[in-house]
């Protein structure tokens, strides 16, 4: 499918856009938090520039169709609640994320996008088996995964090293295509 079809994605009260159509400084307030970076492992953005760079390879990789990362907005309201991607496409494989700014947390938000993101991976982009990883201790995630219909992978075992946090232990989801 092509990377243009996917720029804009609308759903019932929400849209999914490309990065490089969401003000860099709203994606700067997700990738800056600490507690969101902490909960998935990553290096926060220390400026602008750190955001800008991000979302230009989000971009360049959503062209060549490596990966596709979007911001979840309000469709009425433009308001930006979050980042969902599906990337590390492999043998009708691929993997989930998604962040949320903590003052929308949860608010129900993923609960709805995460279905049409999957739906979307299975029906336009030929996967058959979605993965998403998520700290052991992240109740809210895991919670929202099971409810989704993900299973717990029970063969699954790694840790994150940061420099936030010396050790963060993984778990990781999967679900299939129906």
């Amino acid at each position: 499918m092509a990377s243009q079809q996917l720029a804009r994605i609308t759903l019932t009260e929400y849209e999914l856009r490309f990065l490089n159509t969401v003000p860099a400084r709203q994606v700067y307030q997700l990738r800056h938090n600490r507690a969101v970076a902490a909960l998935t492992g990553r290096q926060i953005d220390h400026d602008l520039a750190d955001t800008a760079r991000f979302i230009y390879q989000a971009f360049a990789a959503a062209q060549h169709g490596d990966y596709f990362t979007w911001g979840i907005m309000d469709r009425k309201t433009d308001t930006f609640y979050g980042l969902v991607q599906l990337w590390h496409f492999r043998h009708q494989a691929a993997d989930v994320g998604y962040e949320i700014l903590p003052q929308w947390q949860h608010q129900g938000i993923m609960r709805t996008i995460l279905p049409q993101v999957a739906n979307l991976a299975f029906t336009q982009l030929a996967v058959k088996c979605l993965y998403a990883v998520t700290g052991a201790i992240n109740y809210p995630s895991r919670q929202l995964l099971e409810t989704s219909g993900f299973q717990l992978d029970q063969n699954y075992h790694e840790t994150f090293v940061t420099k936030q946090q010396p050790a963060l232990l993984m778990v990781r989801y999967w679900l299939t295509s129906a």
